[in-house]
């Protein structure tokens, strides 16, 4: 992974006089000579992942290439020529629950995501409950993740005795997992930019693939369209409900660019780039999808071969000669994904090594090349013990320790959505654009969620239908495998409780008028001119002023800039943040009152503006950052 790159100054183009960490959330990145903490919607970094990189980390931590030739058979065999719907239907929770990642990264761009928001809304304990969650999500996959790319890799050179070789896959894949941590520590520039190479010639190899295989499918010709396409009923709610959960992993891992707020050369980025990532996946997902099914169509929709990859499978039909692009794109896809897929859970652990979650120590940063080596080494080390443990059992326990994540991931998507709800819940209830994009949007997606949660544990409980097929611990492998790993959460969460009481005694937080999830008027580059109006009276006082000293025949186009102090006196004490947060309030209040009045008046070009000073000193800071023409108070007036 590249380096967590500190920021050496604060912007200074920001228009909101907001200086405190509770604005801006108490983890953002601080450089060792300012105490000052960087907005994080207006912070450009002079180096760093760009949006398009940070895309590039959302979509390869997916596997897109993998994901669909493993997923597109068995969702075929299960809904027929709806597939691509039920993959769109898939879709609509992962894309509902983006918005509370988009929104919650906006005001506390925090690489520990879920960990950090669970943790400010619901409280300590489900923070670390979810954090754990996330970091446990890596280990278990990284191995499969390594497996797939040694064994592809050696099939695209012809070894296919090798691939099927279980000591060679093994060793190779173990060995592929602790170079992939010696380069995330090692932070090489090239990070980016490899990312970025690999998800293009990923999405390239999977276009030109539903390119040749719609040449295929017309050749032969097409089916006819019937309502067999548009219902994803047509079969039955429980096959719905099984290729839906295939959906659901066909687009995990997109939350990983999330993390990358550290890294982004502008931290909210990384919720934008979370967002774009699954709206690429969607499209090229539904476009191979629809070549795919109309050609398993014509076998009744059973495999067409016995590499249980369906693209795999098709690929010498669809590409002929250039078949084994097929395999350098599922082996390459793999590749991407085992190091990517490091991003979640290790900065995850980072995340809660800062907040005292964990121990310090695991938060330790390498001096040189300011990379997380701690926290890579143990979800690294992690990986590779369970792969080694998991092969040795079985190829079934691996299987089922695949079928374990998709609680895991339903779990903390859903918490996440819900976090998103309670932290923002006055700006729910403040227009309608807070209701729909951060309370029903996210509520649809974290109920949507913890539907298929119920049902993929409905589905998983028989042991009889496991890849073991016999139980562990009286219960189906992969519910027992989900609930040692949230068990040895609870219980290093119960010696930290004991050993480190300080993070799980935090209050939990609601987000203030200043940290909207929707970027404020003030956050923008200001116009010069324009009207100041002192807001630090009275409703009753300031509407007066207004009414009084407001020139007449001003353009209704005119800038007003309305402006109250938020700093506690200093009596305040320990309830410096409470009272600072009840000044926030009354200003928002007053605001908008006065907006309406302005409004009335004619005059809708208002710009509110919380100053970190007293009633004077606001006054003065905001007329020297606005260059007022004018400025009404009561000294004026």
């Amino acid at each position: 992974m590249p380096p967590l790159r500190l920021p050496t100054r604060p912007a200074t183009n920001c228009p909101v006089c907001l200086r405190t960490a509770s604005a801006r959330g108490k983890n953002a990145v601080m450089s060792a000579a300012d105490d000052l903490m960087a907005d994080p919607v207006t912070t450009v970094r002079t180096s760093g992942l760009s949006l398009m990189q940070a895309i590039a980390v959302g979509i390869n931590t997916t596997s897109p290439a993998f994901s669909l030739a493993a997923i597109l058979a068995p969702m075929a065999l299960l809904v027929g020529y709806s597939t691509p719907v039920v993959l769109l239907v898939s879709f609509v929770p992962m894309a509902l629950t983006s918005l509370a990642f988009l929104y919650l990264n906006r005001r506390d761009p925090d690489c520990g995501t879920t960990f950090s928001w669970v943790s400010r809304a619901l409280g300590a304990k489900p923070g670390f409950i979810a954090g754990w969650a996330i970091a446990a999500c890596s280990i278990l996959i990284l191995g499969s993740l390594a497996q797939t790319a040694i064994e592809y890799g050696l099939l695209t050179f012809g070894l296919s005795e090798l691939a099927a070789n279980r000591a060679v896959v093994l060793a190779g894949a173990s060995l592929l997992i602790v170079v992939m941590i010696a380069l995330s520590i090692l932070g090489a520039d090239w990070f980016g930019r490899f990312q970025t190479a690999i998800s293009f010639a990923q999405i390239g190899l999977l276009l030109l693939f539903a390119v040749a295989a719609g040449i295929v499918d017309f050749r032969q010709g097409l089916p006819s369209f019937g309502a067999e396409w548009i219902n994803p009923l047509d079969n039955g709610l429980q096959p719905l409900t099984a290729a839906m959960l295939l959906g659901v992993f066909a687009f995990w891992g997109w939350e990983a660019a999330t993390n990358l707020s550290d890294e982004c050369r502008k931290p909210t980025d990384a919720g934008k780039a979370g967002t774009l990532a699954t709206v690429v996946l969607l499209l090229t997902y539904v476009l191979v999808a629809t070549v795919v099914v109309i050609y398993l169509g014509g076998s009744g929709f059973h495999p067409v071969g016995e590499s249980g990859l369906v693209m795999v499978d098709m690929s010498g039909v669809a590409l002929g000669s250039l078949s084994f692009l097929v395999l350098i794109a599922v082996c390459i896809s793999a590749l991407a994904s085992t190091q990517s897929s490091m991003v979640p859970g290790s900065r995850a652990l980072l995340s809660m090594a800062r907040r005292g979650a964990l121990p310090e120590r695991v938060g330790l940063m390498s001096p040189r090349f300011k990379t997380p080596w701690a926290s890579l080494l143990i979800v690294g080390g992690g990986a590779v013990a369970w792969y080694i443990a998991v092969s040795l059992i079985s190829e079934a326990a691996m299987v089922d320790t695949l079928s374990s994540l998709g609680m895991l991931v339903a779990f903390f998507y859903s918490i996440t959505g819900i976090a998103c709800i309670v932290y923002y819940r006055k700006h729910v209830t403040s227009s309608v654009r807070g209701f729909l994009f951060v309370g029903v949007g996210p509520l649809i997606g974290s109920l949507g969620l913890a539907f298929m949660l119920v049902i993929g544990i409905q589905s998983l409980s028989d042991p009889a239908t496991s890849a073991a097929g016999s139980p562990w611990l009286g219960l189906a492998p992969p519910i027992t495998i989900a609930l040692i790993i949230m068990a040895i959460g609870v219980v290093v969460m119960l010696v930290r409780m004991v050993r480190s009481p300080g993070f799980f005694r935090s209050s939990r937080e609601r987000a203030n008028a200043l940290q909207s999830p929707f970027i404020l008027p003030s956050e923008r580059p200001l116009p010069a001119g324009g009207i100041l109006i002192d807001c630090n009276h009275s409703l009753h006082t300031v509407v007066t002023m207004i009414d009084a000293a407001l020139p007449p025949g001003l353009p209704p186009d005119t800038p007003i800039y309305l402006v109250s102090g938020v700093l506690p006196p200093e009596h305040a004490g320990e309830e410096h943040a409470a009272v600072r947060t009840a000044l926030i309030d009354d200003a928002s209040h007053l605001f908008v009152e006065v907006q309406k009045h302005l409004k009335d008046l004619g005059y809708s070009r208002t710009i509110p503006l919380y100053e970190e000073a007293d009633a004077r000193g606001s006054v003065e800071q905001a007329a020297s950052t606005t260059q007022a023409s004018r400025v009404i108070s009561p000294e004026t007036v």
